[in-house]
This record gives C-alpha cells, structure tokens and sequence, in this order.
C-alpha cells in the first residue's frame, strides 16, 4: 500500500513518476496549476514584505477539495 502522496501537474507525469516511485507511492495529478495570483490591485501586499494574495479558480476547487482530503485523511494508506 502507498505511504507517500506526490503531487504533479500532468497526468502523463504522474503515470510514468508512479511506475518509478514503486507502491510506497501514490502520485495524483493537479491538471496544471491550481492557484493564480488574485486579480486587480491587491494581489500582491507592498506594505507588507511584497506578500501574495492567491486564489484558486471555480474550476480548480473541487479538485483542490479532493487533494486536500487525500493529504489529511489518507483512504490510500494502509
């Protein structure tokens, strides 16, 4: 049973990244990039440090939900 959780953004990657890794590890995709920098002014905090604000698009979050769900309570581990 897998013990370890890789995230990759290509399928393809996360097929041939899995045969490599063996069945100590599950490897998912995240179909791209999940998160983008917000929109307008204020994605980025100059007063304080230059810090980011993201955002994860309505088509990613279902997605995003699901990877965090297997990171926190692992069905794959056995």
């Amino acid at each position: 049973m897998a013990k370890n959780l890789l995230i990759v953004e290509s399928p393809a990657k996360a097929k041939t990244i899995e045969g490599y890794l063996g069945k100590d590890f599950l490897v998912k995709s995240s179909y791209g990039h999940i998160r983008d920098l917000a929109k307008g002014d204020m994605a980025i905090d100059i007063a304080n440090d230059f810090a980011q604000k993201y955002e994860v698009p309505a088509d990613k979050k279902a997605l995003v939900a699901e990877l965090k769900n297997l990171q926190r309570k692992p069905k794959w581990f056995g």
